[in-house]
């Protein structure tokens, strides 16, 4: 009877076991592995740390007449926004920390990296929108090309 038991534990236990080791070595499904699509990072990436302006004053937005400079300057784990209005206005400087910028993403398709800043503050909400930012030669300089979420519209911040 002592056999038959150490016989049966011994298969359950192998059999947990072999269950175990397929479980996490492979995906649960085929939607859940993205590794081909794209990549993720959980710093900024060296291409793009430093600081980036736009050359001369741009639109707002297609909705707004106002004229502005964007400065952004990217480090290891947060960045900062600096909008520079044209005229007597102040400018509006937005930092977001590590917190809260939730992802950083590269997609290989379209050769963009993606930073999403979600976990802001009420008052950094409004300016905490999805950057899509694309490292290019514009003008034969370096750059970054900064795509719109709406429209065709892209900005290119030189290295300042």
């Amino acid at each position: 009877m002592k056999s038959i038991n150490h016989i049966i534990l011994a298969i359950a236990l192998s059999l947990g076991l072999a269950g175990a080791i397929t479980a996490t070595a492979q995906p649960a499904s085929a939607a859940t592995n993205n590794s081909k699509y794209y990549k993720t990072y959980k710093a900024i990436p060296k291409v793009l740390r430093g600081t980036w302006q736009t050359k001369g004053y741009t639109e707002y937005s297609s909705l707004s007449k106002k004229k502005v400079r964007s400065i952004y300057t990217f480090k290891k784990n947060s960045y900062t926004m600096k909008i520079d209005f044209q005229g007597k206005r102040k400018t509006k400087t937005i930092h977001f920390l590590k917190k809260e910028v939730q992802d950083i993403d590269y997609r290989y398709k379209t050769k963009q990296y993606e930073i999403y800043p979600t976990g802001a503050a009420m008052s950094k909400r409004a300016y905490a929108s999805i950057l899509y930012l694309k490292p290019v030669r514009h003008n034969g300089k370096k750059a970054i090309a900064s795509y719109p979420i709406v429209g065709k519209h892209i900005a290119y911040l030189y290295r300042k």
